[in-house]
């Protein structure tokens, strides 16, 4: 078939451009991510939100499936993906339960690490070692009689090798984990008799050897998501109920009208320092320098500057009233 004229005059364009040196180009810079502008991730049953420095939502790093809730996220060493919790309201085979994904921060690659295996077992607190080949988490089962009667919950810390799958339980009655920044400590919350353990925080090996409390006198009502400082020298918790009497700020009241606020403590040398007062129980992510931390609670964002204790609302609103930060940046 012969070429027509339009056909005829694009290849004769085509060819000259061929001949022809193009001009030097402009290299442009690739298009930024939203999470490539966002200061903070933040994880609640809205969804996993992107927020400024400002604290302004970005938007979605990504859409999960209807009827689902993250908690948790961990940043990857790497820092270009994170794991998180996430509870799947919809009906699957395994029943009601909860798993672990990981998700690249460019929103790609969204994948199940973990995931439970039977109705009531529930994985949260994913942790990453130093080297980003080890994933340290909460498992929780319900304990029930052959009637099918609720006797409790059967608490665990296990240890997730992802480069060869191997997986290790480590700590019995243990909860909410941290892994210290050189990875040879395991921060984590006692539970006795389906219980928290009011005695406060307790430490082991990475290998889950020599578990202990990590002070002695203290004791809570209730303590939760302990967080190794960047340097690994110190960790926050947020602790109601102390029976120690602390320097602290205008008292508040958290539920159950239990005092509530965030605790420092150091490691090598365990002193508690109340921070702040937090009305609610919450979970505090440190800032990459470990000069600030961040949480969030009562319909507010909070910052706190660890210098002279200063407490900054960054934002308030709906979508503040509970949730799991994770600083980027």
């Amino acid at each position: 078939m012969p070429l027509g004229g339009r056909t005829l005059a694009l290849v004769a364009l085509l060819l000259a451009g061929a001949c022809t040196a193009p001009p030097p180009s402009t290299p442009t810079a690739p298009a930024k991510s939203l999470a490539d502008q966002a200061t903070f991730l933040l994880a609640n049953p809205a969804g996993l939100t992107l927020l400024d420095e400002s604290c302004r939502s970005l938007g979605k790093l990504i859409e999960l499936p209807a009827q689902s809730a993250p908690a948790y996220p961990a940043m990857h060493p790497s820092r270009k993906s994170i794991a998180f919790g996430i509870t799947l309201l919809a009906a699957k085979k395994t029943g009601f339960g909860s798993d672990i994904y990981t998700v690249n921060l460019d929103g790609t690659g969204m994948r199940p690490l973990v995931e439970h295996e039977g109705e009531n077992v529930f994985y949260a607190s994913p942790r990453f070692d130093q080297t980003g080949n080890i994933l340290y988490f909460h498992r929780r089962a319900a304990i029930l009689n052959p009637a099918g009667q609720y006797l409790g919950n059967e608490d665990s810390v296990e240890r997730l090798d992802l480069r060869t799958g191997e997986r290790k339980r480590l700590l019995k009655d243990a909860a909410d984990p941290d892994i210290s920044p050189d990875g040879r400590t395991i921060v984590f919350i006692h539970v006795v008799d389906g219980q928290l353990d009011p005695t406060g925080l307790w430490i082991a090996g990475a290998d889950g050897a020599d578990p202990h409390k990590l002070f002695g006198r203290d004791s809570f009502y209730y303590v939760q998501t302990p967080r190794f400082a960047p340097k690994g020298d110190a960790i926050v918790f947020s602790g109601a109920g102390h029976t120690v009497a602390l320097p602290s700020r205008t008292p508040k009241l958290a539920h159950l009208s239990v005092p509530s606020e965030l605790f420092l403590t150091g490691v090598a040398s365990p002193a508690l320092r109340s921070l702040t007062q937090t009305v609610d129980d919450v979970a505090p992510a440190w800032s990459a320098d470990g000069s600030r931390l961040a949480y969030v609670g009562t319909g507010a964002f909070f910052v706190v500057t660890m210098a002279d204790q200063s407490v900054k609302t960054c934002a308030q609103g709906q979508d503040f009233f509970f949730g799991d930060v994770l600083w980027l940046r």
